[in-house]
């Protein structure tokens, strides 16, 4: 005896059915986000995500909004460039996919480091001394690490050595301890921000 969706009016006969009703109308129950607002910044092209700003990433965002969903499926899929969200709902034997639309919005704005570079912002200024040849080989190899951790605000090459100007104090001092680079440091105040003191840290180093 076939059995008649409620929904379409099809019957077990010609498509497949699950419980009561044909796989195309089976009541499913899954939610995503309706929508989902993802900064960018528009000199580096960085993302804020989950409260900090990371490398642009699309399958960030797509884990970021797989992990939002919820429902009864066995798995959810997010295509970025779609925007849609695919489930895979199993029932018994059958498998069923299903798709929810997600908004994903790009706000173009500004991040905080480009914002300090564009300003001329540093917390820091390494002076490298000595032997020439040696100030410049200790300049490429500190300036290619410290980028890794933050900005290089500038490069001043002068005639007792090289200047480099950096944007975190803390990451040149954690460089200079792997280096095992010796440093004679001197703090200047420089201002205030929400309260808080603002300090400047030169790191004098002789080669």
């Amino acid at each position: 005896m076939s059995i008649i969706c409620p929904r379409c009016g099809r019957d077990s006969d010609s498509v497949p059915f699950i419980d009561a009703f044909c796989v195309d109308d089976y009541p499913v129950r899954v939610e995503c986000p309706a929508k989902l607002e993802v900064k960018s910044c528009k000199s580096c092209g960085d993302m804020f995500l989950k409260g900090e700003w990371i490398r642009s990433n699309p399958r960030k965002i797509a884990v970021y909004i797989e992990s939002k969903c919820k429902g009864d499926f066995e798995d959810a899929t997010c295509d970025v460039d779609r925007q849609k969200v695919k489930f895979l709902i199993v029932k018994g034997d059958n498998r069923i996919e299903v798709e929810r639309p997600v908004i994903i919005e790009k706000n173009v704005t500004t991040c905080p480091k480009c914002s300090r570079i564009s300003g001329g912002y540093f917390e820091a200024i390494i002076q490298l001394r000595g032997d020439q040849k040696k100030v410049a080989k200790a300049a490429e190899s500190i300036t290619k690490k410290l980028a890794k951790a933050t900005f290089i605000a500038k490069t001043e090459e002068k005639d007792e050595g090289i200047d480099i100007y950096a944007g975190s104090s803390k990451a040149v001092l954690q460089l200079m301890g792997e280096l095992g680079l010796r440093t004679l440091m001197t703090k200047k105040l420089v201002g205030r921000e929400e309260g808080k003191q603002l300090y400047r840290t030169t790191f004098l180093v002789r080669l």
